[in-house]
């Protein structure tokens, strides 16, 4: 009788920790910033108009240890949606407020970085622009607001 209670024990310790995991997952993509950008921007590959955006860390708030995450970035009256890995950059000192940071090359500029408020790990996102061109960009940072998250 033992024998038989112990997979149906076993199968049920298994669907709770999967079900506790899911659920830590899911509120971790509740990490999002909200700003309205008064500029055009590329993000990846996508030039997006000027307007209110989220910038949601779907893969939660980074790491220090982390080296990779996603960012999707929405603006729901326009119905836009871009997603876009990134690496992970840290900072020596904590963010004290939520900030999106661009770098404006030319007549383009392009979303850099994506820092959380009290967080000493952000999201990188990649630009096109080469290091020489880096060095002449212009950076502009912009504050956010923080919407859910962990």
């Amino acid at each position: 009788m033992i024998t038989k209670a112990l997979p149906a024990f076993a199968l049920s310790i298994a669907m709770i920790a999967i079900t506790n995991s899911a659920a830590q997952a899911q509120s971790h993509r509740k990490v999002a910033l909200q700003a309205s950008v008064p500029y055009e921007f590329v993000v990846g590959n996508r030039t997006l108009p000027a307007g209110n955006y989220v910038f949601e860390m779907a893969t939660g708030s980074p790491k220090s240890t982390d080296q990779a995450g996603v960012l999707v970035v929405h603006n729901y009256e326009r119905k836009l949606y871009v997603a876009v890995a990134t690496g992970v950059e840290n900072d020596s000192n904590t963010h004290v407020l939520p900030r999106l940071v661009f770098l404006r090359n030319g007549d383009r500029v392009y979303l850099s970085k994506v820092w959380r408020q009290g967080e000493i790990a952000g999201l990188s996102v990649h630009t096109p622009a080469t290091q020489e061109d880096l060095q002449e960009s212009e950076v502009l940072m912009l504050s956010a607001t923080t919407s859910g998250g962990m």
